[in-house]
């Protein structure tokens, strides 16, 4: 499978996990025209944009975010969203880092992260799932 492949195979996996959890989820298609983000969700009166990469090496390069990204996640917050989240597959394991994170990285002269920095930089799946389940309890409250 192409790498290309490979990648919008995984935004429709991830799009569909967020529904499972309770999510409007929903995939965006056009890459072509510098299309900033993969996945845009939605749940509780909060909305979500998400990059998904799909890592086939022990290594995530930060130069696989592109400017347009930065700009437009960076708009995306500026205008009252949630931040956008890069969410990072190594070897099946889903992390979700904010691009603020990233983006410091970038800016400190890192070049590339390893799973395990990926995760003390963000969450795992599950873990943010959970943040957002006790979000949605506390707003119901």
């Amino acid at each position: 499978m192409s790498n290309k492949r490979n990648g919008t195979a995984f935004e429709k996996e991830f799009a569909q996990l967020l529904s499972e959890e309770g999510f409007w989820a929903h995939c965006l298609k056009d890459n072509a025209n510098g299309q900033p983000f993969d996945v845009i969700a939605a749940k509780g009166g909060r909305s979500y944009v998400f990059d998904c990469k799909d890592c086939q090496t022990d290594r995530f390069v930060l130069s696989r975010i592109e400017e347009n990204q930065h700009h437009a996640m960076k708009l995306w917050a500026a205008t009252g969203n949630q931040q956008g989240m890069f969410v990072i597959r190594f070897s099946g394991r889903i992390y979700l880092v904010p691009h603020r994170m990233l983006e410091i990285l970038q800016e400190n002269g890192t070049k590339s992260i390893t799973e395990i920095e990926t995760r003390r930089y963000g969450r795992t799946f599950e873990q943010w799932c959970y943040s957002q389940h006790r979000l949605d309890k506390a707003v119901a409250r």
